[in-house]
């Protein structure tokens, strides 16, 4: 049946440019099937590992944790594969050595990165179809994009500085971890804190630093290589991936700063009057109301980078400040 598909398949995508993509057709079906499969398991284990918080779930908070669960598992998957593959040219002299993404950096193919760009393939293609049933048009645009940049690939074109990209995937399961312990009342807990500490170190470490030296390396090679690109690559492409690396850089940094404010919220608070100190005692006995240090209850931009796509939190089980209050006093009576 695969070599069926492969065969089929073949004059076609030698016909529209992509004359490497038909041999690994049956690994993107297999790993969609995979995400597939990770949605089924989620929505019928969930409920029975979590009784109590699902039975207070709505209905899009639900489908929203099974899409969590799904991000998670292709981040804890896609990142060491990719780590691995990145370490390999590496270890082979890097971008001076044999490696054949080493020696053309712009067309080198790989037979082992094309195995690792089918799985994260695979799982776009999830992420597509997923934005399309739930979200509206702007999620359903950035599922595609993502889709066909892991498309090109198999131009071959950009396979070596594509492992780079896929390694920003290192702080997403601190995002759904940080997703799950809310909806797990475990808001404003010790668990949450060394979450939200290695969620901002990876996001810093793997995006804003690596992410940022890689593209800019990228970028530097793609528009002022040392020598002609040859042949040159074609313009569809160059503008595509350029746009795109200009783009995803800068909602890094958005989504960054959007992180730390939910952060914050969760962990800064002071008397609601505005005088004296917090005595935990008598929040948790409700005779002292709190102020959160971030006010609003709108992390759209922080949910979504975490893998929840479009919901409107304002009206679909985003935190009031009555229920931040109440959780918080949860945890104050604990600490008592």
């Amino acid at each position: 049946m695969s070599a069926a598909l492969v065969k089929w398949a073949q004059p076609f995508c030698t016909q529209y440019g992509f004359k490497h993509l038909a041999p690994y057709l049956p690994t993107v079906l297999a790993s969609l099937s995979f995400w597939l499969s990770l949605q089924y398991l989620s929505a019928k284990v969930s409920p029975r590992l979590f009784p109590q918080t699902f039975a207070n779930l709505r209905h899009s908070t639900k489908i929203s944790w099974h899409v969590h669960f799904v991000a998670l598992a292709h981040a804890c998957i896609i990142t060491p594969m990719a780590a691995r593959m990145w370490y390999k040219v590496y270890e082979q002299g890097g971008m001076e050595g044999n490696h054949p993404l080493a020696r053309n950096r712009t067309y080198g193919f790989d037979h082992e990165a094309a195995q690792v760009y089918a799985v994260a393939l695979g799982y776009f293609v999830w992420d597509l179809v997923v934005s399309a049933l739930f979200d509206g048009p702007a999620f359903v645009a950035h599922g595609a994009v993502a889709m066909i940049a892991f498309v090109f690939v198999y131009h071959p074109v950009f396979m070596y500085d594509g492992l780079g990209f896929l390694l920003w995937e290192a702080s997403t399961p601190f995002l759904n971890i940080h997703w799950f312990l809310d909806k797990l009342s475990k808001t404003g807990s010790t668990l949450q804190l060394v979450n939200a500490f290695f969620l901002l170190s990876s996001y810093v470490l793997a995006r804003l630093t690596f992410g940022v030296y890689n593209s800019y390396s990228w970028f530097m090679h793609v528009n002022f290589p040392a020598k002609p690109h040859s042949p040159a690559i074609p313009l569809h492409i160059h503008i595509f991936y350029t746009v795109g690396n200009v783009v995803l850089n800068s909602l890094n940094f958005i989504w960054f700063r959007a992180m730390i404010r939910a952060v914050q919220k969760r962990f800064t608070a002071k008397p609601a009057d505005g005088t004296g100190k917090l005595d935990p005692r008598k929040v948790a006995e409700g005779k002292q109301k709190i102020k959160l240090g971030v006010e609003g209850t709108n992390d759209r931009e922080f949910e979504r980078e975490a893998g929840t796509k479009g919901y409107d939190y304002e009206s679909h089980g985003s935190y009031s400040d009555t229920d931040r209050e109440a959780r918080w006093r949860r945890v104050a009576k604990k600490k008592e």
